[in-house]
């Protein structure tokens, strides 16, 4: 039997951590964007360890919920893998909602739904997770601001 803890805290690992990176790309973005591009193929790069998730919560039997939002989250990463780092598409400006839409869907999804997941873990663990993730969008708020969303 695996243990649901260690799938769960990894889970909690990835979510805080990819809320921190996108922070950090965000925010890159306006004030360092010579090294946005390297903070998202690291970002994209968070899949691994969601595959990990997604396997531990498959074999425990975890529920469909814990392996579909992981499942979401890779499929991000291997659009935004294929069209933001292979491609080098623009798509956010000017916008192409025919890959801005499913992009963002996509992310904010996997991400949010893999963050609502944390709640099983205990309020702190759900909490510190919505901490961060505020931070993430306030960081894209002020991105848009600055014309770099």
């Amino acid at each position: 039997m695996v243990d649901l803890d260690i799938a769960d805290l990894l889970l909690f690992a990835v979510v805080n951590t990819v809320n921190i990176m996108t922070f950090s790309v965000f925010i890159s973005r306006v004030k360092l964007p010579r090294i946005s591009h390297k903070l998202a193929i690291a970002t994209t790069g968070m899949a691994i360890p969601t595959i990990a998730v997604a396997a531990l919560n498959a074999k425990a039997g975890s529920g469909w919920l814990s392996l579909v939002m992981p499942l979401i989250f890779i499929a991000w990463a291997v659009f935004a893998l294929t069209v933001d780092i292979i491609r080098k598409q623009e798509f956010r400006q000017p916008r192409n909602p025919k890959i801005l839409v499913p992009f963002l869907l996509l992310f904010y999804l996997g991400l949010g739904g893999m963050g609502v997941l944390t709640w099983r873990i205990g309020l702190t663990f759900w909490a510190i997770t919505a901490v961060t993730f505020v931070l993430q969008f306030g960081a894209m708020a002020y991105a848009f601001r600055h014309g770099k969303g």
